[in-house]
């Protein structure tokens, strides 16, 4: 499936029209943001919600690489060889190998481009966040936090840099008000004029952030699905096929990870519909349960009405309908 990219009519439209739209867009994506945020059990984020407008996004700054990895090597005669996980990552196409940190420059967006993008420019306060860094608490060193959000005042999403921001960028001049300025992405620049989805911010911010960048970023972490009680699972299961089916469709074939988005799925469309079964068994799925109960109650009816017809319908040998019993004549009473 192919999709031509064609710039949005939206910009044929005068300043009020133009402002509805762009309010209509932005709810749209507010809720796709949300439904997103409730699906869990990716390799390299999870995401909670902190308001209508909000989300937190934290990712995982390093991949988990075995200290032994079994690879193909065609530069040797020998192509099944081991290598040590500092040649993984070095041999690796990430853009974390070589860049990070980010130049500040290419990284954040300026204080003048923030004043050109917002709507509220004349104020001089640019496009911070709600909520400041500082606000964040349980922090961890093995991942770093974004905040994504979608302020009706910017009618624009945005990504900002929660926490480890030394990590990312080299912060220059005044530090503290750096932090709060957005992240210079692609996908968050484009989505005015493009069909830009939310998981197209979060697989940006993913590669820039994991080192090394997965080639994948909705790679999905089956143990996680494991341990989950089976009810659960099921739920689980479910909400991550629907998602990934989303993005299936609404994703270029060219994009890297179109392909094994598409494996990933059957692998965990299979890991549902064995759940599903194993919950069905146990009788433990309360609609299946109902239904069994229903149909247990409707047969029982049944074999009752049946009964009772056999029983009125019932006559004696030698019994004719007139009551007359024959070779007797005699009248037989019931």
């Amino acid at each position: 499936m192919f999709f031509i990219c064609k710039p949005s009519p939206v910009a044929e439209m005068d300043a009020a029209t133009q402002e509805s739209a762009m309010k209509k867009k932005l709810q749209s994506f507010l809720s796709e943001m949300l439904r997103m945020a409730t699906v869990k059990g990716f390799k390299y984020f999870v995401m909670y919600i902190r308001g209508k407008e909000e989300i937190v996004l934290s990712v995982v700054n390093e991949q988990q690489i075995p200290s032994n990895t079994f690879c193909i090597d065609n530069s040797v005669p020998n192509k099944g060889r081991r290598v040590s996980k500092v040649e993984v990552l070095s041999t690796s196409e990430s853009f974390s190998s070589t860049n990070l940190p980010y130049d500040q420059r290419s990284l954040l967006l300026s204080q003048r481009s923030q004043m050109v993008l917002s709507t509220h420019g004349v104020s001089g306060v640019g496009l911070p966040p709600a909520s400041p860094s500082e606000a964040e608490f349980n922090v961890d060193d093995s991942s770093t936090l974004f905040l994504v959000a979608g302020y009706a005042r910017y009618i624009c999403p945005y990504v900002w840099v929660r926490s480890n921001h030394e990590r990312l960028v080299k912060l220059t001049g005044d530090s503290q008000r750096e932090k709060d300025n957005p992240l210079r992405l692609k996908s968050t620049l484009k989505w005015k004029d493009r069909d830009v989805y939310i998981w197209d911010l979060v697989a940006e911010v993913v590669k820039l952030c994991t080192y090394p960048a997965p080639t994948n970023p909705f790679a999905i972490d089956f143990d996680y699905f494991t341990q989950l009680p089976l009810p659960e699972r099921v739920l689980a299961t479910a909400a991550m096929v629907q998602f990934l089916q989303k993005i299936l469709i609404c994703t270029p074939e060219e994009k890297q990870y179109a392909g094994q988005v598409f494996e990933e799925l059957q692998l965990i469309t299979k890991h549902h519909y064995q759940a599903l079964k194993e919950l069905i068994q146990q009788g433990h799925l309360p609609i299946v349960y109902q239904q069994q109960q229903m149909s247990q109650e409707s047969n029982q009816g049944r074999q009752v009405t049946t009964q009772r017809s056999r029983n009125l319908s019932y006559k004696e040998p030698g019994v004719s309908e007139t009551g007359l019993c024959h070779g007797y004549g005699t009248v037989s009473m019931f």
